[in-house]
């Protein structure tokens, strides 16, 4: 199966990882063979809520799955668990999510191999899941859905510090990728 790289710059701060993520396709393209390859479908990056977001679109030789880099831009910041209920814990925090609609479905639960731990804010009887502070990874296992190439990937997700507080959650925030024709 042939698959086209097509970085796609959403912001300036992007080029820099579009080089690398075209830099991994060819590296990874030398693979071929080993029943390991991994192909970028497609990638896109943005900025919100204090975090920069990388989101890319892989083939491997399992299936498709998306994932999602997010990276607080200020030291000391962490990310809510992906095991936070949907309405918080008595109404705090805001659970990370992502989701895959129009040409891809998801597969499987998302998941991360980022360190949880527990948050227990002073002066609130509440006890927060959320990860270490820094860079977050999601994986969301996806399939491909016939009809069009385009998908559409929406995150949510908030980014506190136990000393200065939270930034402005983001809330289903949508990326647009390109699949390419299905084979």
């Amino acid at each position: 199966m042939e698959i086209a790289v097509r970085p796609r710059l959403r912001t300036r701060h992007a080029h820099r990882g579009a080089v690398l993520t075209l830099a991994a396709a060819v590296a990874l393209a030398g693979c071929a063979g080993t029943g390991t390859s991994e192909a970028i479908v497609d990638a896109a990056s943005f900025s919100a809520g204090g975090v920069v977001v990388s989101v890319r679109v892989e083939s491997r030789g399992d299936g498709l799955r998306v994932l999602a880099d997010l990276r607080p831009q200020q030291a000391g910041f962490h990310l809510y668990s992906l095991d936070l209920p949907d309405g918080g814990v008595d109404g705090i925090g805001i659970p990370t999510r992502i989701r895959a609609e129009a040409a891809l479905r998801s597969a499987g639960p998302a998941t991360t191999d980022a360190k949880r731990r527990v948050l227990r804010p002073a002066g609130l009887d509440v006890q927060l899941p959320v990860y270490e502070d820094g860079r977050v990874v999601l994986e969301l296992p996806v399939r491909r859905v016939e009809g069009t190439d385009r998908a559409r990937v929406f995150l949510t997700y908030g980014a506190c510090s136990e000393r200065a507080g939270c930034l402005p959650p983001v809330r289903d925030r949508a990326v647009t990728l390109s699949l390419g024709p299905a084979s």
